[in-house]
This record gives structure tokens, C-alpha cells and sequence, in this order.
């Protein structure tokens, strides 16, 4: 299921891919741990098509038939592909397009709320204590770039929490 992005236009997909490409140039593009060794252009290609005209579904797909996921994890356990690509998709789509509604929030002077824009089977406590909560934009950006290769670490709705912002 889509996420529901009420910020998602030209302006929002240009900071997006402009947020992308810093992370490329950095080498900070979070790399799933079932990526198999090589396909790392193939992954960032899917990226900015996505970002620049596309949605989460859009990127799971392209990941889903990009080749990019080993058929078994280190553990020896099989990859389930499509899940491992809306999983990826998912985080990657919505990490970048927060970052660049915080630029938004920050450059138009608005705020930020949280909302729950996917709906997930199970939600988190913490993740419904900050639906309708508003944060700072410049010290969210600054936390999504600090661990932009270790989302399981950002404070506000883990990854795949169908948490995102809107500008208010």
C-alpha cells in the first residue's frame, strides 16, 4: 500500500533528490544487508527515478526486479524478495521525502506535524504517541542525515512505521 504524501511535488522531489545525491557524493545511501555485492548502481538508479517521479510503490517494485537482493541472507535463511524490496523501498522513499519537507518547512518558515501516513497491521506505542506531534524541522533534518545509514536509529517512528510529516 502507498503512502499517503501530501508534500509530494516538484519542489518536495527536487530537495529529494538534491538530499540523494549529497548522500551518494558522501557515500551515505543506506545499503540493505541483502544487497548483493556490485548492484549498487542499479539501486541508486531505481532511487533517483523514484524520488524524481515516482512513490514507495514505485521504488518496492523497481528494487523488487532490479536483482540487487541475494537469494539467502549471511544467516542462510531465503530472502523473500518483494518483501525485502517494500521494506527497503518504503524506508529509502519516505526517509528522503521527510528530509525534504523539513528543507521546505525551513526555507517557507511552516511546522511540521507527524502523521500516520500508511497503515500498518501493528503500530508502536511510541509511534501513535507522536501522530499529531510537532517537531523542530532543522533538528529532524539533522537527525535523518546523521543516521541516514542506520535508520533503525532515528527517534521518531522506527523504520516502516507508516510515520511521515506534512508542513502545517
Amino acid at each position: 500500500m502507498p503512502f499517503i504524501l501530501p508534500d509530494l511535488d516538484v519542489t518536495t522531489r527536487r530537495l529529494m533528490l538534491e538530499e540523494f545525491e549529497s548522500d551518494v557524493a558522501s557515500d551515505r545511501v543506506y545499503i540493505s544487508a541483502r544487497a548483493l555485492p556490485g548492484t549498487g548502481s542499479a539501486y541508486l538508479d531505481a532511487q533517483r527515478a523514484a524520488f524524481g517521479g515516482g512513490d514507495t510503490d514505485s521504488l518496492s517494485s523497481a528494487l523488487a526486479v532490479s536483482g540487487i537482493f541475494a537469494d539467502r541472507q549471511n544467516d542462510g535463511k531465503a530472502v523473500n524478495v518483494a518483501a525485502a524490496a517494500a521494506a527497503l523501498g518504503d524506508g529509502q522513499f519516505v526517509a528522503y521525502y521527510v528530509r525534504a519537507v523539513c528543507r521546505r518547512a525551513i526555507d517557507e518558515e511552516r511546522e511540521l506535524e507527524i502523521f500516520r501516513g500508511q497503515s500498518t497491521a501493528e503500530h508502536r506505542a511510541e509511534s501513535d504517541a507522536a501522530v499529531g506531534s510537532r517537531r523542530d524541522p532543522s533538528e529532524l533534518l539533522s537527525e535523518l542525515r546523521a543516521y541516514s545509514q542506520e535508520p533503525w536509529k532515528f527517534s521518531v517512528g522506527k523504520v516502516n512505521s507508516g510515520l511521515a510529516v506534512k508542513l502545517v
